[in-house]
């Protein structure tokens, strides 16, 4: 076994999954919250809103070099209505020069050179920038939205760091903008100061920052398109920047098993270009191990003599262990493989379009019992046997997501009924009781670190991913249930 953390001996320890940073998230990980603006989008004048408008030339780090006539640049700086944390008056600070009024959520409060000072409105409205005009020999550029502008040197906002305390892993999956991402070489990554990162994805040298703060271990989940030059050039900079006392989680994309992600199809064809199996799904696994002990062993030469910090993980489907024996039965998987990681949801079923009827129909009462029973049955079983195998191979049973998955797919997402009642579940204190029941089987199975999914975020008709729905201070069951697993 590689340089596991020192604690996943004595009991399970817990991590997290960062929300992503949409626009309209409501986690403010950011001192600068414009990290999680839109890009611009450019709006002709005196016309309906439009997505699709063609850009006018942008500069490298994504902002308009000049406005064509008649039109203005748009973003939306913070689209959450939960922003009751945040001061009334902001501070919108750039370089270059431009003009830019605000829409919706916030008014101009005053203008001062390099600086506007917006104040926050009680509306539900997105807080909205318009860029009319920006100088082509400086344009505006480097914008930050700050609540102090004299306290502003930190990357993180002290909440969300407070919020972190305990958890010994960070996964950055969605941060990175994992799941069907176009990025293939070094040079598309993003970078610090680029505007639009809610798109991009969050840069390298942010998650390292955090990863160091909080001296917790980076999960990493490498694009499936990434050539080996920029595997390389990741892991020289994580070993160059990471502290050095900590392990390195690295997966090779996400959840490339799961045909909704353009990783899998990816994955699938490639495998069947290289001949890897008559089956398609076969192929398409043993393509996924492949390239997975490919990615690692660029870390490993990368790391040198410090390369037993590299924790090479493999994803299976939680429920079928077939899928566990084929990744790492294949090519040269052993030799890197020190982690069997799945995502040991529950409730997923109860979504499905073949349940949902029936089920939008139940109490709460019901569906507590139902979830109840799945958790100390056929959850708990698939822990097991997963943690059995994991054993037999040498390796450490991980889940690189965790928790309840309430959530109608197929078209039950929009069964109005079937939401309400699995975001009442969610804020039902029985939830807090299920967590520590689940919580407990994955320890008793022998499981190692449970990575829960997610962090923050308000419930919709996709789900209830967040511990805490919002910034408001308000803690949910799940979330009261998971830090006394940690402080227990």
């Amino acid at each position: 076994m590689r340089f596991l953390p020192s604690h996943a001996a004595e009991r399970s320890p817990l991590g997290i999954n960062l929300a992503g940073v949409p626009y309209w998230t409501s986690e403010h990980p950011f001192t600068n919250l414009a990290t999680s603006a839109s890009r611009w989008r450019l709006q002709p004048r005196d016309r309906p809103f439009t997505w699709d408008e063609p850009l006018p030339p942008m500069t490298e780090d994504g902002y308009p070099k000049s406005i064509p006539q008649d039109n203005y640049a748009e973003s939306f700086l913070i689209a959450t209505s939960h922003r009751g944390h945040l001061p009334r008056v902001l501070t919108v600070a750039y370089d270059g020069e431009g003009r830019m009024d605000y829409q919706y959520g916030a008014v101009l409060d005053q203008r001062g050179k390099g600086f506007d000072t917006i104040r926050l409105m009680n509306t539900d409205g997105p807080v909205t920038v318009r860029l009319f005009s920006t100088n082509a020999d400086n344009p505006l550029h480097n914008l930050r939205v700050l609540e102090d502008p004299q306290n502003s040197e930190s990357v993180f906002r002290e909440p969300f760091l407070q919020r972190l305390n305990g958890m010994s892993v960070i996964r950055f999956m969605d941060w990175m903008a994992t799941n069907n991402s176009p990025i293939k070489t070094w040079d598309e990554r993003p970078l610090p100061g680029m505007f639009g990162l809610s798109e991009k994805g969050i840069p390298l040298e942010h998650m390292i920052e955090l990863a160091n703060a909080k001296q917790a271990a980076p999960w990493f989940t490498i694009p499936h398109l990434a050539d080996d030059d920029y595997v390389r050039n990741f892991a020289r900079q994580v070993r160059e920047q990471l502290s050095p006392e900590l392990p390195v989680y690295v997966e090779y994309s996400n959840e490339v098993w799961n045909s909704i992600f353009e990783q899998a199809a990816y994955a699938a064809n490639e495998g069947e270009r290289l001949q890897l199996s008559g089956n398609r799904f076969e192929a398409q696994l043993r393509f996924y191990s492949q390239r997975t002990s490919e990615v690692l062993a660029i870390f490993e030469q990368e790391f040198g003599e410090d390369k037993d910090r590299i924790l090479g993980v493999y994803v299976a489907q939680g429920g079928n262990v077939w899928t566990s024996e084929t990744v790492l039965d294949w090519g040269n998987a052993r030799d890197h493989a020190d982690v069997l990681a799945i995502a040991p949801y529950f409730g997923y079923s109860y979504g499905s379009p073949d349940r949902s009827a029936e089920v939008s129909t139940w109490s709460l009462d019901q569906l507590f019992e139902a979830m109840e029973a799945e958790v100390d049955g056929d959850n708990r079983q698939s822990m097991v046997d997963q943690a059995n195998f994991a054993k037999a191979r040498g390796l450490e049973l991980a889940a690189y997501e965790a928790g309840q998955h309430l959530a109608g797919i197929g078209g039950a997402e929009n069964d109005d009924r079937l939401t309400q009642l699995f975001i009442a579940a969610n804020r039902d204190s029985r939830m807090g009781q299920l967590y520590k029941r689940y919580l407990q089987n994955w320890q008793d199975a022998g499981g190692g670190v449970m990575v829960l999914y997610n962090s923050m975020g308000e419930p919709t008709k996709s789900g209830s991913w967040g511990l805490l729905e919002d910034e408001s201070g308000n803690v949910t069951p799940k979330w009261e249930a998971v830090h006394e697993f940690l402080n227990s």
